[in-house]
């Protein structure tokens, strides 16, 4: 029976909606693609093109997925067939609110597997399993664990009972508590290793390979690699920032608050690869070493660092603090429909949401072995996933939003909102009417056309 409920609770301050988002976006997309991304695509210079696409691409699209929550205090779903009926609009539009949800469950179902390496890693590497091994080694330890799943077991089912004791208690007592005391403990071991490679001798020529400017490196390129991170890295297209700004206050302004946590969300993106780059350098290894930076190329770096393992275990606690605030967003869109559409209580809403992403999550843990040799185009469950979500649906959804907000809602609506000069507004609005579809639908192109050809 749908009951159509709207959000009962608010966060307790706006700081803890920052830290929410913050904390959202501060995933593995900041700490492991953005370190080797940076490397690859040339330091300074795409720092400087992905703070542009952030700013004029990521915040409208994130401050307009922050508005459609707030105005109807409601789940993605609800959100999209509201407005859809107050801008006498078409309700085929309720459409995409579904795949927002669909796209977070299937996320969360990859991502989940990604955590459970990263919490097993933090309890090898505490074993000392990883103590003194070069590039080779770790590769195949590596290797050896994906295709063991049953040894990631533990680890994974310790991720999903904490996913759902957090998102299952609500609000203020799971969600706005749990981001109270992990993003200050995420902070707190980003500074401890921070100090760390301050003091590892490589810390100027991190500086300056990070920030230096080669402005013979920019090209079509850096724009799309930039383009789709500043896209990826902010949670659009996915409805976790339209469930987030359901739940917050009328007095606080949306377009201040989204930009800063854009701005917060680059700056421990820089903090991160000012830990990862001196660490690298100290051992005389490539930065750009692609996506198997942080599961063998770090441990093997840290490995040759005084208090190396030490040091090796919190960079890991980072990163899993980063997965848990990370996967309670893409949770709590699913989580709020059935608690608000179909009237479930929160407890059994979490459970039937982590319930079912933990049943897809499993098959995905064993597509590396016992189910690997369940294919579609030659991806496995967990490539199949990953390219749906990521060249198809976060496109497709994220390019929806923009378009009926920027030019389905009437106007009236979306400034009420706001809130801002008519010079901000009108800036906003310029940027998502035709700069986000744009920079949208040139990242779907071009990924799909490099993954043809």
């Amino acid at each position: 029976m749908q009951t159509g409920q709207k959000a009962k609770e608010l966060w307790s301050h706006r700081s803890v909606f920052i830290l929410a988002l913050l904390g959202s976006s501060a995933g593995l997309g900041n700490i492991w693609k953005f370190p080797y991304l940076t490397g690859e695509q040339g330091g300074g210079t795409f720092l400087l093109v992905y703070l542009f696409c952030v700013l004029l691409v990521g915040v409208p699209i994130m401050m307009a997925e922050g508005l459609l929550g707030r105005r109807t205090r409601s789940n993605p779903v609800q959100a999209m067939q509201y407005l859809s009926q107050e801008a006498g609009a078409s309700p085929r539009w309720v459409w995409v609110g579904w795949l927002a949800v669909l796209t977070g469950v299937l996320i969360f179902s990859f991502y989940a597997v990604v955590a459970a390496w990263i919490f097993y890693y933090v309890f090898s590497l505490s074993a000392g399993l990883l103590a003194d091994i070069g590039v080779e080694q770790a590769g195949d330890y590596f290797s050896a664990m994906l295709e063991n799943p049953g040894s990631l077991l533990i680890s994974h089912s310790l991720f999903m009972l904490l996913v759902l004791l957090i998102v299952g208690a609500g609000v203020r007592r799971g969600l706005d508590r749990a981001i109270r005391y992990l993003m200050p403990l995420l902070l707190l071991l980003l500074l401890i290793l921070l100090v760390y490679a301050y003091n590892s001798g490589y810390f100027a020529q991190a500086y300056l390979y990070l920030f230096a400017f080669h402005p013979d490196r920019v090209d079509a390129d850096m724009f799309i690699a930039a383009l789709g991170h500043a896209f990826f890295t902010l949670s659009l297209g996915m409805g976790v920032v339209m469930t987030y700004g359901a739940y917050l206050s009328r007095k606080e302004s949306i377009g201040q608050t989204v930009a800063c946590v854009g701005v917060l969300d680059t700056v421990l993106a820089l903090l991160v690869g000012m830990v990862v780059f001196p660490i690298l350098f100290a051992a005389q290894m490539d930065p750009a070493s692609g996506p198997g930076l942080l599961f063998i190329t770090l441990p093997v770096a840290f490995g040759q660092m005084d208090a190396g393992q030490v040091l090796c275990v919190i960079f890991f606690l980072l990163v899993g603090v980063a997965a848990v605030t990370s996967a309670i967003s893409l949770m709590e869109p699913a989580t709020a429909l059935l608690e608000q559409r179909f009237g479930l209580k929160r407890t059994l809403a979490a459970l039937g949401s982590v319930g079912v992403a933990w049943l897809l999550s499993l098959a995905v843990l064993f597509s590396f072995s016992h189910l690997a040799g369940i294919t579609l185009y030659k991806m496995n469950l967990f490539e199949l996933l990953n390219f749906v979500t990521t060249y198809l649906l976060l496109p497709l959804v994220g390019l929806a939003i923009t378009l009926f907000t920027g030019w389905v809602l009437c106007r009236r609506i979306t400034q009420d909102e706001l809130s801002q000069s008519l010079v901000f507004y009108y800036l906003w609005r310029f940027c998502l009417r035709y700069l986000a579809p744009l920079a949208i639908g040139l990242i779907f192109v071009t990924n799909l056309y490099n993954v043809s050809f």
